[in-house]
């Protein structure tokens, strides 16, 4: 067993104490560090870790902006978590944060891969898993289950859906061709997933 796997498996169990550690802690040397293991930890999330991991959500969206900057320690933590299709739907039905896409902002390449990344990952397993706003409603942790205020609403409600398509084909021909190139995917597979619903098309479900 290489030194990383030994290290894995000793940690593993102090998954909940790092995660409630974050939760408490407004030192941003002891965020990072808990930041950090945790991603570490999330390179492959069983099934019985969902729950465990699932409070981290909602942490890395509210510290997804440190002083006016993306917190990449935060970013990174939120890509891996939705690299684990089973964990998608848990990011998706979390309670969304103001202005989102402005991840799509930075003039930092770094940054700006991870979040171009983050949002292919996460459309590509809506495309794949078939995941709609309906499905995710025993999941939504807005106290009135409004769909609204959730984080698919975010990305795949009707104005940010146009926002996140007119800012992928802006970046089509990006310096950096990996930003380029995922770019253009996603939005290859955005036109796999159908619409956010409509008012009257729920209506229309009943």
């Amino acid at each position: 067993m290489s030194g990383f796997h030994a290290w894995h498996g000793l940690v593993r169990p102090a998954i909940p104490s790092i995660v409630q550690r974050l939760t408490q802690t407004n030192n941003e040397t002891e965020s990072i560090v808990a930041l950090q293991a945790l991603t570490n930890l999330s390179l492959q999330i069983s099934k019985e870790q969902i729950e465990q991991f699932e409070p981290a959500i909602h942490i890395c969206l509210q510290r997804l902006w440190v002083r006016g900057e993306v917190n990449v320690h935060a970013l990174r933590l939120l890509l891996n978590i939705s690299c684990c299709p089973d964990m998608v739907p848990h990011v998706l039905a979390a309670k969304p944060v103001n202005g989102l896409l402005c991840i799509l902002d930075t003039d930092k390449d770094e940054i700006l891969v991870r979040a171009v990344t983050w949002l292919l990952c996460t459309t590509t397993a809506v495309e794949a898993l078939g995941i709609s706003i309906n499905a995710l409603t025993p999941l939504i942790k807005d106290p009135f289950h409004n769909p609204h205020h959730t984080l698919f609403y975010c990305i795949y409600g009707p104005k940010a859906r146009e926002e996140l398509t007119k800012r992928c084909i802006e970046m089509y021909n990006h310096p950096n061709k990996e930003i380029g190139i995922k770019c253009r995917r996603l939005i290859e597979t955005l036109k796999a997933v159908p619409p956010f619903p409509t008012p009257i098309a729920q209506l229309d479900r009943l």
